[in-house]
């Protein structure tokens, strides 16, 4: 899979450490977080480690820490990821295409959601960054993928839906969700 695969993961439910040389990703799927050590060993050579924490929002989960000085620049500079505190003004540098597409289905994977609502799969994308729903709006329109973009005032973030069956089988048949659980959502 893609390095830009990976960015979105981090982007969306990682973050990157002052120390500018670890990486973490936090999720309650143990098995995604262990695919997401593969993903980091095959791009860094390093596997990194996972323990389960709590995460003081009442739920368990699994901390995942891999150390890539070499990564962590890559990320921020290529992917405009902050080190150290997370943005919401993550917006990636001029991508093809394809790196585009890769980058938005590693935010589905860790922040984004397959469900499936009246027996059909629909997908949604969720953000305080208005500007990053946008970009990935675009991202789907160029690939023929209708979208539309929501605001949750009480949680001042926005929402972007692909819920049309035609739009959900086209994002199907071009892009792979590297999250087991959501890929299957597709298949139900």
């Amino acid at each position: 899979m893609s390095l830009a695969i990976l960015a979105g993961i981090v982007a969306s439910d990682g973050h990157m450490a002052k120390d500018k040389s670890t990486i973490c990703v936090i999720n309650k799927n143990k098995e995604f977080i262990e695919d997401v050590q593969l993903l980091f060993e095959a791009h860094c050579g390093k596997k990194g480690s996972h323990r389960f924490i709590d995460s003081g929002f009442g739920s368990k989960k699994y901390l995942l820490r891999v150390n890539s000085a070499k990564l962590v620049k890559e990320f921020n500079s290529k992917y405009a990821i902050p080190i150290g505190r997370k943005s919401d003004t993550i917006m990636p540098a001029i991508l093809d295409q394809k790196e585009s597409l890769d980058f938005l289905c590693g935010w589905i994977a860790g922040d984004g959601s397959v469900t499936t609502d009246r027996k059909r799969p629909k997908i949604e994308i969720w953000s305080k960054s208005k500007a990053i729903i946008e970009w990935f709006g675009n991202v789907l329109e160029k690939e023929g993928i209708e979208s539309r973009i929501f605001e949750e005032r009480r949680k001042k973030e926005f929402i972007l839906r692909v819920g049309k069956k035609e739009s959900v089988v086209k994002f199907y048949r071009k892009a792979r969700i590297p999250h087991k659980r959501k890929q299957l959502e597709f298949t139900g």
